[in-house]
């Protein structure tokens, strides 16, 4: 998947000394979002309206109603999908006030808007499907593995594009939405700081953020749900009206009867849309302390909280909002959340002896510790089963209980009574709910410079990560389907490792 982006941007910045104690600066950003470009056009809108009254493709004349691809009249200009946005600025502002004005003491805080660019990674969807990928979404096929595509109009490959590609019989498709713009996000902090006697500093903040735009897949075919006592579909009868064998006839466009032909041509539609948002809010709380007898701690703790609506995209259909009709059933604790971090590092460095063999061996080496410890990160726990019917995976139980949590031994981390699969059609219960298990590690590094004469000096070096080979639990088996489900089967971080050291410098 070849692509490229064009990049603009202009900056402007200024410092005001308010006052002797006060100081304000602030500036502004212009950065219009361009988006990617796929070298070959392999992108794709889809608009309904098409779909309904049959306008289809001049580029690709055998594509499904509504879909238009580079070059077809309604297509923006370029390959991107995406309409140029010109007018996104991002303001930021500052102010440092000295309160006293002896520099012991300060209050700080500042705003900044900033954009981000979407990854490659979001348009793999769009370079995968017909006609340049050709991916079917095939459930069961009756010619089996001898012959997979044997009732989707045959083997697609090599895939040759041009005017008169054929598409396949359930292609799987995605589509931009001319209208999306960059993600972005705001930030904000108020921090107040001191210092205590000669060598002793402390400071409290507070840390807010709110990010949206954020981009994810929104199914426009989802399967639905129709029951599962007999019925008709299709005008053909059935003893089971919904089953996962059925999911392509039970999808949106195919029961909406507006275009036959074209429905069959379509399983997963799934449409770029940026309707995610974040919030987090922080308190953070740091002390430090000047060298004192070759001694220099500092440490800090953050308790904090991130909640919203963030999906991942990648090379997978099916993985968007769980509920397409919903996209916030999906809202929840955010995937880096974690309610409490720390950090603590202690530095020391021996002093120049005057005994002459101790300054040989033991003057001026420098050693640091640092310690990391966090809590967990939020899990979901997922069904294992296409409950809902409508295709889309990463489905959730229902909990049942608050008492979520076995022995919380890796074998059982997880108390299974406590969940349940939901009703046929359900969604089961919020996202990212339940905090997995904790991580805490010590590093350390020994160094010493060696000086050999005016100009040259050996700098010896000494590293062990995880010092005391911690064994940090991971994640517990999510799946409820599963026979290890709640077992703990993988670490998180590294074991213990050492690592040496020797530069020369001349």
């Amino acid at each position: 998947m070849a692509f490229y982006q064009w990049y603009n941007g202009a900056y402007a910045q200024d410092t005001w000394q308010i006052s002797n104690r006060v100081t304000l600066n602030g500036g502004v950003r212009w950065e219009p979002f361009f988006s990617q470009n796929l070298t070959r056009g392999a992108n794709s809108i889809f608009i309904r309206d098409n779909f309904r009254t049959n306008v289809r493709s001049t580029v690709f004349r055998n594509a499904p109603a509504g879909l238009l691809y580079p070059g077809d009249a309604g297509f923006p200009s370029g390959s991107s999908g995406l309409d140029k946005k010109w007018w996104n600025f991002s303001p930021r502002a500052g102010v440092a006030w000295d309160v006293h004005g002896d520099g012991r003491m300060a209050i700080r805080s500042s705003y900044a808007l900033v954009s981000d660019f979407p990854t490659g990674e979001f348009f793999s969807n769009l370079a995968g499907a017909p006609p340049y990928g050709n991916r079917t979404l095939v459930t069961d096929p009756a010619g089996l593995f001898d012959n997979p595509y044997r009732d989707v109009g045959g083997d697609p490959h090599p895939i040759v594009t041009g005017p008169d590609t054929s598409f396949p019989v359930g292609g799987t498709f995605a589509s931009m939405d001319p209208d999306i713009n960059a993600p972005r996000i705001q930030s904000w902090n108020v921090s107040f700081e001191r210092q205590f006697g000669s060598d002793w500093g402390a400071s409290v903040a507070y840390l807010g953020s709110y990010s949206d735009r954020l981009w994810g897949l929104v199914e426009n075919n989802p399967g639905v749900f129709l029951g599962t006592g007999p019925c008709t579909l299709n005008g053909v009868s059935i003893a089971a009206c919904t089953t996962t064998a059925n999911l392509n006839q039970r999808r949106v466009l195919t029961l909406s009867g507006e275009n036959p032909a074209s429905a069959t041509l379509i399983s997963n539609l799934e449409n770029h849309a940026a309707v995610g948002t974040q919030t987090y809010r922080g308190l953070k709380l740091s002390v430090q302390r000047r060298s004192a007898n070759g001694v220099t701690p500092n440490g800090n703790y953050t308790w904090s909280r991130c909640f919203g609506l963030e999906m991942p995209t990648g090379a997978q259909f099916g993985i968007g909002f769980v509920n397409p009709a919903d996209p916030d059933y999906d809202r929840g604790h955010c995937e880096q959340d974690r309610t409490h971090l720390a950090n603590v590092t202690v530095g020391y460095q021996t002093p120049a002896f005057g005994n002459a063999t101790l300054r040989t061996i033991a003057s001026n080496w420098r050693v640091s510790g640092i310690l990391n410890a966090r809590s967990g990160p939020w899990m979901s726990i997922l069904s294992g089963r296409d409950n809902a019917f409508n295709g889309m995976a990463n489905q959730r139980v229902d909990q049942v209980s608050n008492d979520v949590y076995g022995a919380k031994t890796l074998n059982n981390f997880l108390n299974p009574v406590a969940f349940g699969q939901p009703a046929p059609g359900g969604f089961g219960s919020v996202r990212n709910s339940i905090k997995g298990p904790g991580f805490h590690k010590v590093d350390l590094a020994l160094s010493r410079l060696v000086s050999l004469a005016a100009t040259r000096t050996i700098e010896l070096r000494l590293e062990v990560f995880n010092l005391f080979n911690t064994f940090n639990w991971g994640l517990p088996n999510n799946n409820f389907a599963s026979g290890t489900f709640g077992r703990i089967t993988t670490m998180t971080g590294d074991p213990r490792i050492i690592q040496f050291g020797i530069k020369y410098g001349f």
